[in-house]
C-alpha cells in the first residue's frame, strides 16, 4: 500500500484537475446543507443569489478558504439576507469581502443577525465615506472576520459604538494599540462602588449612547480598558481582538499589514477570544502568516478539494498526493494538516505514513513556529505514530523534536506542556532521569528554552529527594560550575540563567530561580523611605548593559528589585543602561536608588525614562547629586509605565536596590 502511494507522489501537477469549478459549487453547496439550497433554489432571488456566487470564483475562494466555515446552514443565508439588502455589494471587493466576513462570523457563535446587518452597512457607507482607516481596503477577508466577529463583549462594537468611536478615536493605525488609556484606570466609580461588583456601571446605563462610550466616561479596569482599546481599532477598519490572561485582560491590534502586536499585555500566557484556529499568540501568528497571500491560500484550497473529492471517487493515491500538494503550497495553514491527518485515520495509512507526515510537519514548521508544530504532533499525529510502541521510542521521538528548536521561534510559549507529556510516559527513577538528562544536553545551553526547561525540572523532582540530587549533579555539570552542594548549582544556575530570563521577558522563570537564589546572600540592612504606593519593582525583572561583565553579579540581580537587596554593575561603555519591566502597568509615584558609599560620582547624571511598550521612551527624571541614596520623587506627574530606563553618558553604574513604587493601572 505505501508503495503504491509513493508513487502517486510523482503524478505531474497537469494530471490534477486543478481549479474546476463544479468542486468549488460542490462545496458550497455542502457547507449551505441540503435544506438550505433547496430552500434558495425554490425562489427568484435565491436562484439569482445562487448564480451570483457561483459564478463568481473569487466569491466563492473568500468564502471557502479564508478560515473554517462553522454552521454554513447559518452563513449562507445570512449572506444571502445581506446581498438582499445591498445587492451593491457586487460593485466592490472591499464590501463583497466584508459582507462574507461578516457572514462567516455569525457562524463562529450566536450572533443577531439584526445587530449583525447594522455593522455591515455601517462599515459600507464608512469606507464609501472615506473615514476608515486607509488600510482597511487592502485587508483580505480572513483579516475582515477579525472586524467582522466584534469582540467578546458584542455591546462595544454595535453600530452606534463604531460610530462614537470612530469619530472620538482617530489615529494612526500603529497607535491604537496604546488606545485602551482612552479609558480611564478606576476600581471604583463616582459613588464609590467597585468595578468587581454589579452596580459599578449601573446608574450610567441610559446616559451614553454606548457601553463603549460610558467606560470612556466612567472609567473601568483591565476589561473595559481593552475593550476600549480593540473597540476603537475595529471602529476604525482594523483588525483586532481581545484576550484573557492570568489575572488580567488584554487586546491585540493589526498595528501594520498583517502584523499583529499584543497591547495592554501582561504575560505571554494569552487567550485569545477570536481565533481562526487555536486561542494561542502562535497559533495567531502563523494563521496569518497562511493567509497573507489569498492566491496561495486559494490553490492550496483547491488542492484540498481535490483530495476529498478524489477520496470520494475511491482514488486514495491520488487523494493523498493532492494533500500533499495542498500543505506543500501553504505550509502555514494548521487546517491542511489537521484535514490530513484525518484522511490517514479514515484510511488507516502504515506507521511509516505516519512518519512521513511527522517529518513534514516538523520540516515546514521549526524552527520558526515551535508551539503549532508541537501541538500537531502530539494532538494529531502521535496518538497513531506511538501507538503500541516503547517509551524509548517516545523519547526518541521527542528529542529529535527538540533537536529542531532554537529558541522560542517567535513568542514564549507553553514549551512546559511538551516536556509533561514526555514526563507522563515515564515511569520509575531510571527512565525520568534519562529524560532529564536528555533535556539538559538539548537544552541547557539555549539561553532562551533553557532557563524554562531548569524551572520545569526542579519543580519535577522537588518531592524526590534521590532525583532531585542526580539531576542537581548533571545540571551542575552541565553548566559548568564549581564546588560542591546545592549552594553551588543554584548560584551557578542564576548567573547563567536570570539574565537570560529577563532578556526574553520571562518575568516567572526570572522569579523562580532569582528568589531561591536570593538564600544565598544576605538582605541589605540599609533602611529606606518609600513612595506612597506599592513596591511595584517587585515581581519584575531586571536587565542590564552587558550582564555577567567582571563587576557583576548576575545571581543578584533578583534582590535589586526587592526591599532584600542584591548587586549589580554595568559595564563600561558610551551610554551604559540598566532597565525594569514591572510585572504591571503602574503610574509612578518614585524610585529610591541604593548605591555603593564609592564612587559616588557614578550615581550622578542618571537618566530615568519610562515607557509602556519598552520601545518608545519619555525622561521624566534625573539625579543631580552622586549621593548613596537617592529618592526621585514623580508624585507631580505619576507617569504611566511598565518599563523603566535607567542610563548615563560614559560610565558604568552600580547599585544594591532599585526600588521603584507607585499605583497599579492593570
Amino acid at each position: 500500500m505505501m508503495k503504491q502511494i509513493l508513487l502517486a507522489f510523482s503524478i505531474p501537477f497537469a494530471t490534477f484537475a486543478y481549479g474546476q469549478p463544479n468542486l468549488l459549487v460542490s462545496e458550497l453547496h455542502t457547507v449551505a446543507g441540503d435544506e438550505t439550497i433547496a430552500s434558495l433554489v425554490g425562489s427568484t432571488e435565491g436562484e439569482a443569489f445562487l448564480h451570483s456566487i457561483e459564478s463568481n470564483n473569487q466569491w466563492m475562494h473568500e468564502l471557502l478558504d479564508s478560515g473554517p466555515v462553522e454552521r454554513g446552514e447559518i452563513v449562507i443565508p445570512f449572506l444571502y439576507s445581506l446581498w438582499k439588502e445591498a445587492p451593491t455589494l457586487m460593485e466592490s471587493d472591499a464590501h463583497r469581502s466584508m459582507a462574507t466576513a461578516c457572514a462567516l462570523a455569525m457562524g463562529m457563535r450566536d450572533l443577531d443577525a439584526e445587530w449583525m446587518t447594522d455593522r455591515y452597512l455601517w462599515y459600507r457607507d464608512s469606507w464609501d465615506e472615506g473615514i476608515l482607516n486607509i488600510g482597511y481596503g487592502d485587508l483580505n477577508t480572513y483579516e475582515r472576520r477579525f472586524i467582522a466577529r466584534g469582540l467578546q463583549r458584542p455591546s462595544w462594537t454595535t453600530a452606534n459604538a463604531l460610530a462614537h468611536l470612530n469619530e472620538r478615536v482617530c489615529i494612526p493605525r500603529s497607535q491604537y494599540a496604546k488606545a485602551a488609556w482612552r479609558s480611564p484606570y478606576r476600581g471604583y466609580n463616582a459613588f464609590g462602588d467597585t468595578v468587581q461588583g454589579p452596580m459599578y456601571y449601573m446608574p450610567f446605563k441610559e446616559l451614553w449612547g454606548s457601553d463603549a462610550e460610558m467606560a470612556i466616561e466612567v472609567g473601568g479596569v483591565c476589561g473595559s480598558l481593552s475593550h476600549v482599546g480593540a473597540a476603537a481599532a475595529i471602529a476604525a477598519g482594523i483588525p483586532a481582538l481581545t484576550m484573557g490572561e492570568p489575572g488580567h485582560c488584554a487586546y491585540a491590534v493589526q498595528t501594520k499589514p498583517h502584523v499583529w502586536q499584543p497591547a495592554y499585555s501582561l504575560s505571554w500566557k494569552r487567550s485569545l477570544h477570536t481565533t481562526m484556529t487555536r486561542p494561542t499568540w502562535p497559533s495567531l501568528e502563523l494563521s496569518q502568516i497562511a493567509h497573507l497571500d489569498e492566491a496561495t491560500s486559494f490553490e492550496a484550497g483547491d488542492y484540498r478539494r481535490e483530495a476529498e473529492w478524489y477520496e470520494s471517487q475511491g482514488e486514495i493515491q491520488q487523494a493523498n498526493s493532492a494533500w500533499q500538494h495542498a500543505y506543500r503550497v501553504n505550509p502555514y495553514d494548521e487546517a491542511l494538516f489537521k484535514g490530513y491527518v484525518q484522511f490517514g485515520k479514515r484510511n488507516k495509512m502504515p506507521r511509516s505514513w505516519w512518519e512521513s507526515l511527522s517529518s513534514d510537519i516538523q520540516k515546514s514548521l521549526l524552527p520558526e513556529h515551535p508551539e503549532p508544530a508541537w501541538h500537531l504532533l502530539q494532538t494529531d499525529v502521535f496518538p497513531s505514530l506511538l501507538k503500541d510502541t516503547n517509551m524509548k521510542k517516545r523519547l526518541r521521538v521527542f528529542q529529535t523534536y527538540l533537536s529542531n528548536l532554537d529558541g522560542w521561534r517567535p513568542v514564549r510559549w507553553n514549551i512546559e506542556g511538551a516536556f509533561d507529556w514526555a514526563w507522563k510516559g515515564k515511569k520509575g527513577e531510571v527512565s525520568r532521569k534519562a529524560l532529564l538528562d536528555m533535556l539538559l544536553t538539548s537544552l541547557v545551553d539555549d539561553p532562551k528554552l533553557g532557563p524554562a526547561m531548569v524551572v520545569w525540572a526542579m519543580e519535577k523532582v522537588k518531592d524526590d529527594e534521590a532525583l532531585a540530587v542526580a539531576f542537581e549533579s548533571s545540571l551542575l555539570e552541565q553548566v559548568g560550575g564549581e564546588g560542591e552542594g546545592r549552594a553551588a548549582i543554584l548560584s551557578q544556575l542564576a548567573r547563567n540563567m536570570l539574565p537570560a530570563a529577563a532578556e526574553e521577558h520571562d518575568l516567572e522563570t526570572f522569579q523562580r530561580i532569582g528568589k531561591k537564589a536570593s538564600t544565598l546572600y544576605a538582605p541589605r540592612d540599609v533602611a529606606v523611605e518609600p513612595f506612597a504606593g506599592e513596591l511595584l519593582s517587585s515581581g519584575g525583572a531586571l536587565r542590564i548593559f552587558n550582564p555577567g561583565n567582571r563587576w557583576d553579579s548576575p545571581d543578584k540581580h533578583w534582590g535589586v528589585l526587592e526591599e532584600h537587596g542584591g548587586w549589580f554593575h554595568t559595564d563600561n561603555g558610551d551610554l551604559p543602561w540598566f532597565e525594569v519591566e514591572l510585572p504591571k502597568f503602574g503610574n509612578l509615584t518614585g524610585v529610591v536608588l541604593d548605591s555603593r558609599s564609592g564612587q559616588p560620582g557614578r550615581a550622578k547624571g542618571v537618566r530615568v525614562l519610562v515607557s509602556e511598550d519598552g520601545q518608545e521612551w519619555k525622561q521624566v527624571g534625573e539625579t543631580k547629586t552622586g549621593k548613596t541614596m537617592q529618592r526621585i520623587d514623580l508624585s507631580a506627574t505619576s507617569p504611566r509605565a511598565r518599563f523603566v530606563r535607567f542610563e548615563r553618558d560614559g560610565s558604568c553604574m552600580h547599585y544594591h536596590r532599585i526600588l521603584i513604587y507607585g499605583e497599579p493601572a492593570s
